[in-house]
Order: C-alpha cells, then sequence, then structure tokens
C-alpha cells in the first residue's frame, strides 16, 4: 500500500448531482419505474470514486466505478492554473480549477467541482514552482518562430 503523508486527496462535490437525485425520489414516488433512480446511484458512485491526489512530485486524477482511468501530471508541467466559480457553486463553496499543462496527452486537467477552489490553486502554484526549481526545469514556449 502506498503511503505517502504529504498525500492530500480531494474529490468532487455530490451538490454536482443533486438534480439526479430529486428526479430519482420523483421517480421512486410517483413514476414508480426506478430508471432515473438506478441512474442517480450510478451517477453517485460515478462522483463517489472520482479522486484528486495532490502529492509531492504530481496531481492524479482518478475516476471510474468498473473501467478506471488514472491521468497524472508532474508539476513542473504546469502552465497556468485557472478558477472558475459559478453563482450555483459559489453557494456550496465550490469551484473548477482548470490546470493547463504542457504534456501532449493530457493538455488541460479539470478538478471539477472542488470545495475552495482558490486554496487549491495556491496549493498548486507553489507546488509547481518548489518543483521546477529542484528539479531544475525552465519553461519555453515557442510561438511565430
Amino acid at each position: 500500500m502506498y503511503s505517502d503523508k504529504n498525500l492530500k486527496v480531494i474529490s468532487p462535490s455530490q451538490w454536482t448531482n443533486a438534480v439526479w437525485f430529486i428526479l430519482g425520489v420523483m421517480d421512486v414516488l410517483f413514476i414508480h419505474m426506478w430508471i432515473i433512480a438506478i441512474l442517480a446511484v450510478v451517477k453517485y458512485l460515478y462522483v463517489y470514486y472520482w479522486r484528486y491526489e495532490i502529492n509531492e512530485r504530481t496531481i492524479v486524477e482518478r475516476k471510474g466505478i468498473l473501467d478506471v482511468t488514472r491521468n497524472e501530471i508532474h508539476y513542473f508541467r504546469i502552465k497556468s492554473i485557472r478558477v472558475e466559480e459559478p453563482l450555483w457553486m459559489r453557494l456550496f463553496n465550490l469551484s473548477n480549477v482548470f490546470v493547463k499543462t504542457s504534456d501532449p496527452y493530457l493538455p488541460e486537467l479539470k478538478l471539477y467541482a472542488v470545495p475552495s477552489g482558490t486554496l487549491v490553486r495556491e496549493e498548486l502554484r507553489s507546488m509547481t514552482h518548489s518543483r521546477r526549481r529542484e528539479e531544475n526545469v525552465r519553461e519555453f514556449d515557442m510561438y511565430n518562430l
């Protein structure tokens, strides 16, 4: 078992499924077909198993119920970080954090509906700077050569 004392695990909020939960309850109570209720349970499980692991060297996104996908970004590949706070998410202190990278396979990682997005952004920014210094990596953009 991998153990890291600096590992921070965050996950999207179940508030993203609020409409599905309401429709599922209405389906069970009034329609009695259970289709929407089953979809609500699947949506719940999908968000439940969706994790962002922030450790010393990388950010790892892990999502999926049966088929699991893992995306990994090294801090020195991060180019910029953007935080969006739509109105309905701000009501619950949630944010979307967009991480633009120089990785050819994953040019942008979206941390969806995470709590306290500005704190996550600051933590990622400080880890990016420290990892670049430790590994002596410099980022260069080459446009219009």
